[in-house]
Parts: structure tokens; sequence; C-alpha cells
């Protein structure tokens, strides 16, 4: 199903530059046009964010060419062995100046304030510091790009275990179908 609605100008290959990388087949790419090839592996890894959260996590290939979309978006791939493990997408915050969800963030209209709609490594990797080195690289790339701050919705509770001063500007209950309680932060970087 794929294949039959991938446009004959798009790529089958990633075009990417590389960030980082380790003698340890790890590397972290700054997307700048998503390949076919690598749509079914990003959809895998979305499935992870649908046992945590909701159906609506997942991403399609529709999502996938919106938000893989450099230099409109902030999307980075982590990969370990030449395998995609984990992605982070940054999104201006403007992008969603429609959204209930965001009217509370004095900084919607300033342009200044990327936000994280994606951030998510495979289980099997969580605790190995790759997640830390990926928000690392993508906060620099942030900073470089322009941007003062970085927000996000994430589960009531988490930002007590940042290591970084978070501002919470509203909570919602049930956010997106989930049954959970969510924050959304801003910070500084």
């Amino acid at each position: 199903m794929l294949e039959k609605n991938f446009k004959s100008e798009e790529v089958n290959k990633t075009e990417s530059i590389s960030i980082a990388s380790s003698p340890l087949n790890f590397s972290i790419e700054l997307v700048k046009k998503i390949g076919y090839d690598d749509l079914p592996e990003l959809i895998i890894i979305s499935d992870h964010l649908v046992k945590e959260y909701t159906q609506n996590v997942r991403l399609t290939k529709t999502s996938i060419k919106k938000y893989f979309n450099y230099p409109n978006t902030l999307p980075f791939i982590l990969k370990k062995s030449d395998m995609i493990i984990g992605y982070i997408i940054g999104v201006p915050l403007e992008y969603f100046s429609n959204d209930p969800s965001f009217q509370n963030d004095d900084n919607l209209g300033k342009e200044n304030t990327l936000y994280t709609y994606a951030f998510v490594i495979l289980e099997k990797y969580k605790e190995n510091g790759y997640a830390k080195t990926l928000k690392r690289v993508y906060i620099s790339w942030a900073r470089k790009k322009g941007f003062k701050f970085v927000s996000g919705h994430i589960q009531e509770g988490i930002s007590k275990r940042f290591k970084y001063e978070v501002e919470i500007l509203q909570k919602f209950n049930n956010w997106h179908g989930t049954n959970k309680i969510f924050e959304y932060y801003r910070r500084l970087i």
C-alpha cells in the first residue's frame, strides 16, 4: 500500500547529514528528505508510542512526510549499525496555532519555540545513553536555528525527573484519549 501512494518525485533512500557518530556503530542524522525505504522502520518505532499513549500517535506515511520535512521541521534519526532505533522531531510552535493545547503558551506567534512533536527510542536502547545524546544534539540544533525555548506534552510527573528547570504552562486531563494527565512544559535552551 505504501508503494502505490509514494510519488515518483520522492526518493527511496533518505537524504541526511551525519551530526554525531561513535566507533560503536551509533549515529545521529539530521533528515533532509525522508526516503521510502525508511518508512516501515519509522512506523514500527512509532508503535512503541501507541502502547503508552493511543493509536493517534502512530506515524503514517502522511505524517512522516509532514513532520520529517527539514527545514520546516527539525527531524533527527538515531541509528545503531545502520538500523533506525529512534527519532526526535521538532516543529515550530506556530504550526499548531489553531490547536487549543497550545493557546496557553504566550510564545505562540513569537517564532522562538520549538515543540517536541515526537521523541521515541526502541525499548531495548533506552538505558544506553542514546536518548540523552539525541536530545543534546536536538537542543544544540534548536539553538543554532535561533530557537530560545523547547516545549512539549509529557505525562504528569515526568518533568520532575528533568535535570533542567521547566515551566508547566497547562495540564490536560485525558490528553488525546489517553486517560492520563499530561503537562505542557516549556524550557529555556
